[in-house]
């Protein structure tokens, strides 16, 4: 029997429990009376500044954990490293539906999670004696940060005593360039020049292009994490050697949710059509519980018809939800 639980590690949890807390208290706060410029100042302040530190922070345990195995590969250290990978991942996968701005225009959304990942590049350069800094830099976007990382941590049943010199010093690598790109993205929404501010300054357009990014995170679940699996095969799985991708879209709809639950964005659209706000609040909250039914380890078990069963429920709510937040961009643009 399947055992439908998210593969979710308590220490992330508790890192997002602060974070929500504080967009849910500034939610009551503009419950009464949701402007655009409230909502954008909540959105920038109280939801993605805060995420980006705690992304910042973990990716620097993450690097220092990837350079303690790459020093010493032990056992112990393996399993500390893929712990502190699956401790940071979830601090990303909740952001999607704000990688707009500088993760899109200066490519550190697909420095950091570009998939899915390129085993035969990654295996090539590994062949390679030896693997330097040099080597590294010409390695592209599908063979670095996360799922780079992942592969090499859990790819063919990893023992440390498996690791080759040229995978430790990609570890080491990778996590470096890891942490350095988190931090550029923290430091280009941050302070008086920073992409925060430039969205503050135009509180309409934030409340839409807020609303776009939870649409493309609902369309990229329904139709590339979740569609495209049951279509073409295990292969195109975000994070199949974790075996996490159930988590991830768990994080991804946490963080649409939050977009609309936590800025005031639902106050807004309750004042321009209070039932579409409702049923929208609903459909987020069921593609949350749909997310959350499905196993991890998806990649060995497609061929469990429970398992399908679930990845199509939580495509249906996915797609659902999606159609709403677009019936909720249209009428807030047309006002």
């Amino acid at each position: 029997m399947v055992e439908f639980r998210p593969f979710v590690s308590k220490a992330p949890l508790a890192l997002l429990a602060g974070l929500l807390v504080v967009g849910c208290a500034e939610n009551k706060m503009h419950a009464d009376g949701a402007t655009s410029s409230s909502v954008s100042r909540n959105f920038v302040e109280n939801l993605v500044l805060p995420s980006y530190r705690l992304l910042a922070e973990e990716s620097g345990a993450l690097e220092e954990a990837l350079q303690t195995l790459a020093n010493n590969p032990t056992d112990a250290h393996l399993a500390a490293a893929r712990q502190q990978w699956v401790e940071t991942r979830p601090l990303w996968e909740i952001t999607e539906s704000w990688a707009f701005g500088p993760a899109e225009t200066e490519g550190l959304d697909g420095d950091l999670d570009d998939w899915p990942v390129s085993v035969l590049e990654l295996k090539q350069a590994f062949a390679t004696d030896p693997f330097t800094a040099d080597t590294f830099s010409r390695l592209g976007t599908t063979s670095i940060g996360f799922h780079g990382i992942e592969f090499v941590l859990y790819g063919d049943g990893q023992r440390a005593a498996d690791l080759t010199p040229q995978q430790t010093a990609y570890l080491a690598l990778a996590g470096a360039a890891f942490h350095d790109t988190a931090e550029q993205l923290l430091s280009s929404w941050t302070g008086a020049d920073g992409f925060g501010a430039e969205l503050m300054g135009d509180p309409d357009g934030t409340v839409l292009e807020m609303i776009e990014g939870a649409i493309g995170t609902l369309e990229e679940v329904h139709l590339e994490k979740l569609g495209a699996v049951l279509e073409e095969g295990p292969e195109v799985l975000e994070s199949r050697f974790s075996g996490t991708t159930n988590t991830d879209i768990v994080f991804n709809m946490v963080g649409a949710q939050r977009v609309f639950e936590d800025t005031g964005l639902k106050q807004l659209l309750t004042a321009k059509d209070a039932g579409l706000a409702e049923q929208l609040s609903e459909s987020l909250a069921i593609g949350l519980s749909a997310a959350e039914a499905m196993p991890s380890m998806l990649s060995q078990r497609l061929d469990d018809p429970a398992v399908v069963e679930s990845m199509e429920t939580a495509i249906e709510a996915t797609e659902s939800t999606f159609n709403l937040m677009t019936r909720a961009l249209e009428t807030l643009d047309s006002f």
